[in-house]
């Protein structure tokens, strides 16, 4: 009986302005208090309906992650996993949209206990300050890699109207400085740029002291930049962007000569 009078309550909640105009008179906190038990009436409700109110999509992802994973296991043994059992030392601290098509595997082979990835809408520091602050900090990686994308949505919706937008969302996109009515490539790097500069300006003695290496680069996919398609192009070093001098940079030196023949690569050498 005590559940169905909670049904009943929250239905009277959920009504509309009628139920509203009658909670005129409530304190602040008693508005809370009915706030809460409404949520909580709510969660009790979805917890009863199972997956029966589930997409059928969601079954079929969820069964290749499952069948994935089991893959997964059977090809990596114990040895795969010593390495990175008791802690991670991972080599960069890299911040990359959240976008599904900027590949992880584009960027390194083998990136278990190698990158420690930080993924957001318009790979910003603004919006993930503190597990940058982690990977820098605690975590000493000599990089620091940021890394924007060709047709980024994020970049798209900040150069245009976002006002519709959730409350999260919008803050997100707020701290995206880039100029409306231009989401293409020059808005993608120069939101990189301005990534580097925040970084400089906030870890400035690790990058003087040589400790660390700010880098910004673009995917691109679309081959937007011309370099190959899926390339990973560095825009900014420490703050230097004209692509000459990047160029003569010693950190630059053979980044695109072919591996020596007969020797492994890192996702080889990890199986």
């Amino acid at each position: 009986m005590k559940r169905l009078t909670a049904w009943a309550f929250a239905a009277c909640l959920l009504a509309g302005p009628v139920f509203a105009a009658d909670m005129s008179g409530a304190s602040a906190a008693d508005k809370e208090r009915i706030r809460t038990i409404v949520k909580e009436v709510l969660r009790e409700y979805a917890a009863t309906l199972g997956d029966k109110q589930a997409d059928p999509a969601a079954r079929d992802v969820l069964r290749n992650i499952a069948q994935d994973n089991r893959a997964f296991v059977r090809s990596h043994k114990p040895a795969y996993f010593a390495p990175f059992m008791d802690g991670q030392h991972p080599r960069a601290t890299v911040i990359t949209c959240s976008d599904s098509r900027v590949h992880v595997h584009a960027l390194d082979a083998a990136p278990d206990g190698d990158l420690f990835m930080i993924r957001n809408i318009g790979n910003q520091i603004a919006t993930a300050e503190g597990s940058v602050e982690y990977g820098v900090h605690h975590l000493h990686t000599p990089l620091l890699l940021i890394v924007g994308h060709s047709a980024c949505g994020a970049i798209k919706a900040a150069a245009g109207d976002y006002a519709q937008e959730s409350g999260p969302i919008r803050n997100e996109l707020d701290t995206i400085q880039i100029p409306k009515g231009d989401p293409g490539m020059s808005s993608v790097k120069l939101n990189v740029n301005n990534q580097v500069r925040r970084a400089m300006a906030k870890w400035e003695e690790e990058v003087i002291v040589g400790k660390l290496t700010v880098v910004g680069a673009v995917y691109d996919f679309r081959n937007e930049l011309n370099q190959g398609q899926g390339k990973l192009t560095v825009i900014n070093v420490n703050g230097e962007t004209d692509p000459a001098r990047i160029a003569a940079l010693d950190l630059m030196k053979g980044l695109d000569a072919p591996e020596p023949r007969g020797r492994k690569s890192r996702a080889e050498s990890h199986h």
